[in-house]
């Protein structure tokens, strides 16, 4: 079952990836490939040089275009290609445009003696184009409509020098979106793959770092390096599309020297340790140096290269080395395989590997075949199925752990259920035994950490963040929920129930409960945030019979936002200390209380009469709502004195431009800084709600 859902699950992904290529375009085209020709010039020559030479021209094979450094005499020379051809009737009169799937290097083109565009810079600068999808748009004045067009490119090949065999006129719409098609495969598909493996990264050193008593944790390291080296190798491919973040002092030299060759090596080094900690192997500290010697012997040969043309001329050096890599790693995966015992883990291993293997295969054929060479490379999808079914590992490596919470969740909405008698029966034991008290401190910390929802999380339109801090060994009192669907924040909630340690923990649980089902009936039905809290009242005497205990909270309800990206917010308050509010616009703190009608009572205490009345406001970016019990503004240090909203609202004016999360930590950094060595007696719990762009949200996967 585990393995048919990781299929479905690979799939997905690999359509996902490729539907693109469906489409099909009906647009009229003019192949232009087969008039290609060119010309050798030494490095200095430009296009009036090169006008008086229209004869020396020869004509350039599709073959030689996979590689222009074949026809090259002089290999520090350029070369100019030249296409003429005469407009078919249905492109006449019309703005037309020339694609170029890539050119490999620097290029310069002229249409008819006019410079249209360039693409990379020519030396001393030196920076290729890569696989960029080229366009060129020529407007109608400067074509001949009936008579024979020239375009003439100055061609700097650098190391890799290659053009697309895919050039062809058309409609501007029409070149527009087939640069952009093959700039999606080429660089922004692997940019947003490159995102992936840095979040896969993160998460595999998170696992490193926890999981200290896991004997094999070494896989999650060498994995996670894995992906971070094959970030850098990929650098060169997507670099086009962050060219804002280069540094100028990086040369393109540098690009290929460090990232290319560099991260190929180590991406190799470390793809060959994944495997031999996945299959539970130790190396000994010989083979431990004598593989980073051959590690480290390729990187200062590429390293002591000064152009990219002696960087190209290392790529043998380099699959050399990568293959004595393998030795260490390949033996050991054939001996596993035939290992009754550790076949499993090594059959996993190579059909994780083999969308890269298969990648390589079809490269090399389509590439080096010139079979299809205007096809982007199949090896980095392949990387990408790899890295996608070991994450895939990583989810069934944890389905135990999720299964063992389901089973508590269930154990838990069973004793929400039976809460009277537990709590009375509780209640009366853990006066009796400090053994039994112990215990149940444990228990009930373990069941409120599992049914609070997670302290950060990012929303459409808002970024939250809480701190949380119990007095009596994790067992809390207060009490705080959100309510979201599909990404959007609908509600919150932060409530504070009266006393310390189990009673008040137990009596979390059953507020959280009667508080979450009166939300979503009260949204539903339309109901005001008042008559909400009201109807949880109501509900909380009624279920907590003779318990003697209250609630004070806040209970938040959020609308959608306008074209504007503004929202409105409506809230009630039980007898719980006024929320802050930090108005971006008019740049100051402001403490929300009601104005017209009067608040009292609270929660829990039948007979009371009670008034919540609602209170408004609209939120816009940068708006920032704090929350907290009274545990943090009544603590005390040594000298007596409180910490007081006061602080609260100075660091919120000090650091209001920072995230929600920095924010929470610099009020609780101000507050641990305050009572220095005194304990808190009370209960902390601190939210932190900021607007963000709700146009800029990511769905968290």
């Amino acid at each position: 079952m585990k393995r048919s859902v990781l299929a479905v699950f690979i799939i997905l992904i690999t359509v996902f990836t490729f539907s693109a290529c469906s489409s099909n375009n009906k647009t009229a085209r003019y192949d232009v490939s087969n008039f290609v020709s060119y010309l050798e010039t030494p490095p200095e020559y430009e296009l009036g040089d090169v006008l008086p030479l229209t004869f020396d021209f020869k004509p350039l094979s599709k073959k030689n275009m996979s590689n222009l450094i074949k026809v090259l005499e002089n290999k520090d020379n350029y070369i100019w290609l030249k296409i003429q051809f005469v407009l078919p009737e249905d492109l006449r009169y019309r703005d037309l445009g020339l694609y170029i799937g890539y050119i490999r290097g620097a290029d310069l083109l002229f249409l008819n003696n006019i410079s249209i565009r360039q693409y990379g810079e020519f030396p001393p600068a030196a920076n290729s184009a890569g696989f960029t999808g080229q366009y060129f748009m020529f407007s109608k004045s400067n074509l001949d409509q009936v008579g024979i067009n020239t375009v003439l490119i100055k061609v700097w090949p650098d190391a890799f020098g290659s053009v697309a065999t895919k050039m062809y006129l058309g409609e501007r719409p029409d070149i527009y979106t087939a640069s952009e098609r093959i700039n999606f495969f080429n660089a922004k598909i692997i940019l947003s793959f490159a995102a992936i493996m840095l979040v896969i990264f993160f998460i595999y050193i998170f696992l490193y770092v926890v999981m200290k008593n896991y004997e094999n944790r070494n896989v999650y390291l060498f994995f996670a390096l894995l992906n971070l080296n094959t970030i850098l190798f990929l650098l060169p491919f997507f670099l086009s599309e962050i060219l804002w973040a280069k540094p100028t002092w990086l040369s393109y030299t540098w690009v290929i020297r460090l990232f290319l060759y560099g991260g190929s090596a180590t991406t190799i080094y470390f793809a060959n340790s994944f495997i031999i900690a996945y299959l539970k192997e130790k190396n000994p500290p010989a083979i431990i140096i004598a593989r980073l010697i051959i590690y480290i012997i390729p990187l200062i040969w590429g390293f002591t290269r000064t152009s990219t043309k002696s960087l190209n001329n290392f790529m043998p050096i380099l699959y050399f080395f990568a293959s004595i890599q393998f030795a260490f790693s390949i033996p050991r995966l054939i001996k596993a395989l035939i290992d009754k015992e550790n076949r499993k883990d090594a059959i996993f291993l190579f059909i994780g590997f083999s969308p890269v293997i298969a990648g390589v295969i079809i490269d090399s054929v389509l590439k080096f075949g010139n079979l299809s060479p205007n096809l982007p490379f199949f090896t980095i999808y392949g990387w990408q199925i790899t890295l996608f079914i070991f994450l895939g590992s990583l989810l069934l490596r944890f389905g135990a752990m999720y299964m063992h919470n389901t089973e508590l969740n269930i154990k838990l909405a069973d004793f929400t259920n039976h809460l009277e008698d537990v709590v009375a029966i509780r209640t009366k034991e853990l006066s009796e035994a400090n053994y039994v008290l112990s215990k149940g401190l444990e228990t009930v910390a373990h069941v409120q950490k599992n049914f609070l929802p997670s302290k950060n999380r990012a929303f459409r339109g808002w970024d939250l963040a809480i701190s949380y801090n119990a007095v009596d060994n994790n067992v809390s009192g207060d009490l705080y929920d959100y309510y979201f669907s599909d990404g959007i924040l609908d509600g919150m909630g932060i409530f504070d129930v009266s006393g310390h340690g189990i009673p008040a923990g137990l009596m979390t649980i059953l507020a959280k409960s009667i508080i979450s089902q009166h939300f979503i009936t009260g949204k539903n039905q339309e109901e005001s945030i008042s008559n909400v809290l009201k109807d949880i009242n109501k509900s909380y005497i009624k279920e907590k019979v003779d318990v003697e205990n209250y609630i004070t909270g806040l209970l938040f309800r959020f609308s959608e936002f306008n074209k504007k990206d503004v929202c409105s917010v409506e809230f009630a308050n039980a007898g719980h200390p006024y929320p802050l509010l930090y108005s971006a616009v008019e740049n100051k703190v402001i403490e929300l209380k009601p104005e017209n009608e009067k608040q009292y009572g609270i929660l829990g205490v039948e007979g009371l009469d009670v008034s919540f009345p609602p209170i408004s406001f609209r939120a816009s970016p940068d708006d920032i709502i704090i929350c907290y019990t009274d545990g943090l503004t009544d603590c005390t240090n040594s000298s007596g004195k409180d910490f007081t909203k006061e602080r609260i609202i100075k660091t919120l004016q000090d650091y209001h431009h920072e995230s929600a999360i920095m924010i929470m930590n610099r009020i609780m950094d101000k507050f641990f800084d305050f009572i220095g060595h005194e304990k808190y007696k009370d209960d902390i719990t601190l939210i932190v709600l900021k607007r963000s762009n709700s146009k800029d949200y990511i769905e968290e996967i």
